[in-house]
C-alpha cells in the first residue's frame, strides 16, 4: 500500500500485458513469483473491469429497470460537480467516500488534511462530464467520477511535465478516448437500493459526447460482492488483479 487504502496498492499479478490506467499502479509478473518466494501469502484481491461503449447495446434489460424504479422511489436529483465551487465539492464527495466505506474491507477514512491535499492535487485533473453528485431534498446522498486515462498523453511527453509538458496535457485532452471510473459512492442509508448504477447512468451520455471509447473501473475489491455484480450484469469484463500480500515472517 502506498502508503494506504487510499491512494495506489496492489501488485499486479493478472494483466500484465496491458499498461495501467492513470494512477494505477504497473509492474512485471516476475514480481508475484519473488514476493511469494519470499513467504508473502495472499490477504486480498482487488479487480480491474474493462468496459466498450458498444457493450452498452448487450446490457441486461434490468439495469435500466433498476435506474428507473430507484430514481422514481426516491426522487433523485442528478447533475454534474459544480467547477465553481470546486473545493467545496471535492469535500462533499469525499465525506460520501468515507461515510460509504466504513464496513469495508481495509478501509481507513480520510484525515482533514488527506482531504485538503486530495482537493488541491485533482483541481486541474478533474471534468465535471465524468462526475455525478446525487441529491434528495437537496442533501447529497452519493457520488461518482472518473479521471480522464492521461497516461497515453503523459508517455508522449516522456512524463516531463515541465516547462511545457503539463500545458501540452491540458490543450491535448479533448484527444482522449478512455477513462477510469475511480468511485461511485452510496450513504448506507441509501445502498442496495440502486443508486449506485444511477449515478453511473448519469455519466454514459456525457462521455459518449466527449468520444470516450473505452472504460477502467478500478478498483474493486472482491469481498465487494454487490459492485462486482453490478458490473459484471453490465457486461464489464475483468481484466486485471491487483494483490494486497501479507507475512507471517517475525
Amino acid at each position: 500500500m502506498n502508503p494506504s487504502f487510499n491512494q495506489e496498492l496492489g501488485l499486479l499479478v493478472e494483466g500484465c500485458d496491458s499498461p495501467p490506467t492513470f494512477m494505477m499502479p504497473y509492474n512485471p509478473r516476475y514480481y508475484e513469483e519473488l514476493i511469494e518466494n519470499y513467504g508473502f501469502t495472499k490477504e486480498h484481491d482487488l479487480y480491474a473491469y474493462f468496459g466498450h461503449v458498444d457493450q452498452l447495446e448487450t446490457q441486461d434489460k434490468k439495469l435500466q429497470f433498476i435506474v428507473d424504479e430507484s430514481t422514481r422511489r426516491f426522487n433523485f436529483k442528478l447533475r454534474r460537480m459544480n467547477m465553481s465551487n470546486f473545493d467545496q465539492e471535492v469535500r462533499t464527495f469525499l465525506k460520501i467516500y468515507n461515510e460509504a466505506h466504513g464496513d469495508h474491507w481495509g478501509f481507513i477514512p480520510l484525515s482533514e488534511n488527506e482531504i485538503k491535499h486530495m482537493s488541491k492535487s485533482m483541481r486541474f485533473l478533474m471534468t465535471p462530464e465524468m462526475t455525478t453528485v446525487a441529491e434528495v431534498d437537496g442533501r447529497v446522498v452519493g457520488t461518482a467520477f472518473g479521471m480522464l486515462d492521461y497516461n497515453p498523453l503523459i508517455k508522449q511527453i516522456d512524463g516531463r511535465l515541465f516547462p511545457f509538458g503539463f500545458l501540452r496535457l491540458m490543450l491535448n485532452r479533448k484527444r482522449i478516448k478512455r477513462m477510469r471510473l475511480i468511485a461511485a459512492h452510496v450513504l448506507p442509508e441509501y445502498q442496495r437500493w440502486g443508486l449506485g448504477v444511477v449515478l453511473l447512468s448519469r455519466l454514459v451520455p456525457d462521455a459518449l459526447a466527449w468520444g470516450i471509447e473505452e472504460a477502467e473501473f478500478s478498483w474493486v475489491a472482491e469481498s465487494n460482492h454487490l459492485s462486482r455484480a453490478s458490473l459484471e450484469r453490465g457486461d464489464a469484463k475483468r481484466s486485471k488483479t491487483y494483490r494486497i500480500y501479507d507475512s507471517k515472517i517475525k
